[in-house]
């Protein structure tokens, strides 16, 4: 199995600790994380993660930010989106589930 490059982009510090310790598994890298969301196309282009973790917080431009960050990465990167507010997970691949526990979250990003 190949290694995950993940990087998350954070809003609440509890959502950036608590997903830095679910994803210290032996087949996750930890490529980065920033919770400035003008500076993340930058290290995501430099870094490049095959995994984006997004926080969706409370801002109007969650939208312009998500599309920022999809130019930004390679074709073949896969962008997850995380609401905590509803309990949702998006993954810009078309599909969308709810999330019923932390270990699902752990197979999505391992999944081809």
């Amino acid at each position: 199995m190949a290694i995950t490059r993940a990087f998350v982009i954070w809003t609440h510090p509890l959502f950036h600790e608590s997903v830095r310790r679910l994803l210290s598994h032996p087949d996750i890298e930890w490529a980065g994380a920033t919770s400035d969301h003008a500076k993340a196309p930058d290290l995501i282009a430099s870094l490049q993660p095959n995994t984006i973790l997004f926080e969706e917080g409370e801002s109007e431009d969650a939208l312009a930010e998500m599309l920022k960050i999809l130019e930004a990465s390679s074709s073949d990167v896969r962008v997850i989106r995380l609401s905590l507010s509803d309990n949702q997970l998006t993954v810009y691949h078309r599909e969308q589930r709810t999330v019923a526990q932390a270990e699902d979250l752990l197979h999505l990003i391992q999944s081809d």
